[in-house]
């Protein structure tokens, strides 16, 4: 079934340090090849897993990082028990010589157990690294985590912020879909899920068609990549990607920013205050509010309102960060009514 899935663009000769703005601005995932090739743990890695690990352990502090320990007989995937009543891993707190261990310890066992480590922070668990393995996003102030792990699979979801995830160690596989497919994805509960954010609840490998029967249309606009060492993806914010480690050890270095200030905020806020208070409205009630949306976020044209005086736009004109945070003051005087 993958064999059958568009292969995401490729481009090649980016480098780390001079990202053009087309690439940090597409509005389609691309797979940056060799982006990050001359970073000094990619060049360790070649000669082993264990040369990667071990460059990546100069800069380790000995800070603990979240793990995930998965059951015996999920195949490696991040997900929910088969009752639903839970999370078919455990988790736990370790340290990044303690998770190799057991990966290793995993792999010679001939164990299918998933082990991860998700989104350990950069800059707090191995300082130094970016000095000699870092991307150069201009304006952008990225946020820089390490994800590590053995052949574990994390089912479609997305992310607000823009990402570039970089494999320096062992391969990677994406699958990605457009955000216009996620009414045929399946989508999980928002706030009961094994990944942070909501996950497709089909199984991308051996997908249920008479549970599950549009998926049929999401793989219709599915795209693929496997990513070597070295090897980067972009992927613009809320496009759906679901990844997989191929070999018995995997790192990544992912860096996450936004194109807008963060004196905005987060449109998640938007999204979760509207699911409290607007989602449970009468029909006819949000259909109004529908069209306040529409005409005043979604549609916005400068030419409705035209009519008001510039100076009196207020919140209808450019926001700086003054007025970002009268509007923060207000909306937090009323949330606390």
């Amino acid at each position: 079934m993958l064999q059958n899935l568009q292969a995401i663009n490729v481009v090649e000769g980016v480098s780390a340090d001079a990202i053009p703005d087309w690439v940090l601005t597409s509005v389609v995932p691309l797979v940056l090849k060799g982006l990050v090739k001359q970073w000094p743990i990619v060049q360790a890695a070649q000669d082993s897993a264990q040369a990667g690990f071990d460059y990546l352990c100069q800069f380790y502090n000995g800070e603990l990082v979240n793990t995930a320990i998965g059951d015996e007989n999920n195949n490696g995937a991040i997900f929910y028990n088969q009752d639903f009543t839970g999370f078919a891993y455990e988790r736990a707190r370790s340290s990044l010589t303690n998770v190799y261990e057991n990966i290793n310890r995993l792999h010679a066992n001939g164990s299918q157990r998933a082990y991860y480590v998700d989104s350990a922070p950069v800059n707090a668990c191995v300082p130094g690294f970016r000095a000699h393995n870092d991307l150069n996003l201009g304006q952008f102030n990225p946020r820089v985590s390490v994800w590590m792990g053995n052949r574990t699979i994390v089912s479609a979801h997305h992310d607000i912020p823009d990402n570039i995830a970089c494999v320096v160690i062992g391969k990677r596989r994406f699958v990605v879909f457009p955000p216009d497919q996620l009414q045929n994805l399946y989508i999980g509960p928002l706030d009961f899920n094994p990944a942070g954010p909501a996950i497709s609840l089909v199984d991308l490998h051996n997908p249920d068609f008479e549970k599950f029967p549009r998926y049929r249309e999401a793989l219709a606009h599915a795209q693929i990549a496997e990513l070597e060492p070295g090897d980067a993806i972009y992927i613009p914010s809320m496009w759906w990607h679901h990844v997989e480690g191929l070999m018995p050890f995997n790192v990544m270095v992912n860096y996450w920013w936004t194109a807008f200030p963060n004196y905005l905020g987060s449109p998640q806020d938007a999204f979760t205050h509207a699911l409290m208070n607007i989602r449970s409205l009468p029909a006819d009630e949000r259909q109004h509010w529908k069209n306040l949306f529409d005409y005043y976020i979604f549609d916005a044209n400068p030419e409705d309102t035209a009519h008001i005086p510039q100076d009196k736009l207020g919140v209808l004109g450019d926001i700086d960060e003054t007025a970002a945070r009268r509007l923060r003051s207000q909306l937090l005087n009323r949330l606390n009514r």
